[in-house]
Order: structure tokens, then C-alpha cells, then sequence
């Protein structure tokens, strides 16, 4: 080896550390989900849309680790242990069950819940669900309420329910724990004719949102959801806040946990509710929207 190689390799050896040094720390987001990863591909896809806007390019600076926990709460529990046992730097929850199973597991880190926010405001709205369903379908004659009883919503659900029925409009509630017991209790609940729908915000139930809405069309029964993903899977309409949007939130607060904030976070509320209605759902009922609900809707399909 000449002079002028030694010198070149030196310098190559060097120049190695200040090389290491400049590229950027790659940074590991936990993300736990409850559902099935076809559930919660927009959710995710809006927070990585929402992270890459404030910098974080995946592969270069960030890289994501997706949990899904199908609807089960043991394997959502193991998720949750992989987590606490190191490799991440935060871990997004994207629904209430998700964030008792980091709690039991004592995850260290710092925890966003993303889907704390869509959760925590959505029971308040069920009044708000049954005067729409009565102004868009006027003859329903009695209206059901498809809650699981098993979700951590369903306590406030049942507060809100029993309020509206001592008002003077009495509420039935049809339970379903399990995916046959949801087709069970619409298919008692059908049995008698002139009734309306409104289906609670649970994990199940929007697991099953294309039985319900199936099941909904098929007996006629005007019915209003939670969230806009079950009139996306054909049910006629929803009122409330928009999760991808609360995804999208998220992203500011692990943002600040990545620089060192390490308090248990979630997003605030969604500002904005919006009515999702389907226009075929609402052709095929013969309903149309009064004119102080139709300005302000969005309509899909």
C-alpha cells in the first residue's frame, strides 16, 4: 500500500464516527389496535400521513410497529407485553381496551390514545342519534338500541339510554356480546315492524358493521351509527366525530413524546361532527333528508 492509500483509508476511518453521528436517530412508534388491521388501515394510514408532515419519513427517522388484536383481548394482552418488554420509544393506543391492556401490562413509555377521543364523547351524542332518526324516518313508531354490554362505553351508553326513556321516549336495548349474538338480537329486534336502529360505538359492533347494515336493510329498518366507517359498509347514515381525523391529531402528541414529554396523552375531541349519510341506503327505504340536515351532510355512495 502507497502513501497516498494509507492516507486516503485513514481518512476514510476517520471520517466514519462524524458519518455515524450525522445520521438521524431512528425513532420506534408502537401502534396497538384492537380490531382487525382491515379496520384500521385508514386510521393508521391518516396518523403516518399526519407524522410524515411534521418530518418523520418511515424507514429514514421512524419506523412503525403495528399490533392488531383482532377482537381478542388475551392477544391484545400479548401485544401489549411485547411492547413493555422494550423497542419502542411511544406506542399510540387506538381504543380504550388497547390502553387497559398497556396499563395492565406497565408499559413504560409514554402512551397516546388516539382513539380516546372519538370513544370518550361518542355516548353523549345518542340523543342526538335518536332526533335524527326521527326526523329522517318520521313514522318509526319505536326505536332499539344495539349495545355490548362487555365495551367500556356501555356504562355511559346505559346512563344516557335510561335518561332518554324517563324523558317519555323509551328505549329497548338489544345486547350482543359475541358476533352471533349480534345477528340474534337484530333478528329478535325485526320481528316487530315500524322500529328504528341506533347502534352504539363498541370494538364488536364495528367489527360487525357489514352484518348490521346487511342486516338492517334486509328487515328495512332505518338505522343510525356511531361512526362514518358503518355507513361506509353500506348502513344508512352516522353522526359524530371522524376517527381518521383524531388519528391525524395523535400525530402532535407523539411528536412531543418523541422530544421527551412522558405523560399518558390523547388527542382532543374533534371539533367538527358531521352527518355521513348513503345514498343508496336512503334510496332503497324511500327516506330523504329534511333540508336543515341535508345542507350540512356528506354524502357517500
Amino acid at each position: 500500500m502507497n502513501r497516498r492509500q494509507t492516507i486516503t483509508g485513514l481518512a476514510a476511518l476517520l471520517a466514519a464516527p462524524a458519518l455515524r453521528a450525522q445520521q438521524p436517530r431512528v425513532a420506534r412508534v408502537g401502534i396497538l389496535m384492537y380490531g382487525s388491521a382491515a379496520n384500521a388501515t385508514a386510521r393508521i394510514e391518516a396518523f403516518i400521513a399526519a407524522m410524515k408532515a411534521l418530518g418523520y419519513e418511515q424507514g429514514r427517522n421512524i419506523t412503525y410497529d403495528r399490533r392488531m388484536g383482532n377482537g381478542q383481548e388475551d392477544l391484545l394482552l400479548t401485544h401489549a407485553r411485547d411492547f413493555a418488554r422494550g423497542g419502542v420509544d411511544v406506542i399510540v393506543s387506538g381504543s380504550a381496551p388497547a390502553t387497559i391492556a398497556l396499563r395492565k401490562a406497565n408499559v413504560t413509555v409514554p402512551v397516546v390514545m388516539a382513539g380516546a377521543a372519538e370513544s370518550a364523547g361518542v355516548p353523549d351524542h345518542v340523543a342526538r342519534h335518536v332526533e335524527i332518526l326521527m326526523a329522517v324516518a318520521p313514522r318509526i313508531s319505536r326505536v332499539s338500541a344495539l349495545v355490548d354490554p362487555h365495551d367500556p362505553t356501555y356504562p355511559a351508553y346505559r346512563s344516557r339510554l335510561h335518561s332518554i326513556t324517563a324523558s317519555g321516549s323509551p328505549i329497548v336495548e338489544l345486547t350482543a356480546t359475541t358476533p352471533a349474538e349480534v345477528e340474534g338480537a337484530l333478528a329478535a329486534g325485526a320481528r316487530e315492524s315500524g322500529g328504528g336502529l341506533v347502534v352504539t360505538n363498541s370494538t364488536l359492533l364495528y367489527n360487525e358493521r357489514r352484518t348490521i347494515a346487511e342486516i338492517a336493510a334486509r328487515s328495512r329498518r332505518p338505522a343510525i351509527y356511531p361512526l362514518r366507517g358503518f355507513v361506509e359498509a353500506g348502513g344508512l347514515m352516522s353522526w359524530g366525530p371522524n376517527p381518521e381525523a383524531n388519528f391525524a391529531r395523535a400525530a402532535a402528541h407523539v411528536d412531543r413524546a418523541l422530544r421527551g414529554s412522558k405523560s399518558e396523552t390523547a388527542p382532543e375531541p374533534a371539533a367538527k361532527l358531521e352527518l355521513v349519510v348513503n345514498r343508496e341506503a336512503l334510496r332503497a327505504l324511500s327516506l330523504t333528508l329534511p333540508p336543515d340536515l341535508a345542507k350540512n351532510a356528506v354524502m357517500i355512495g
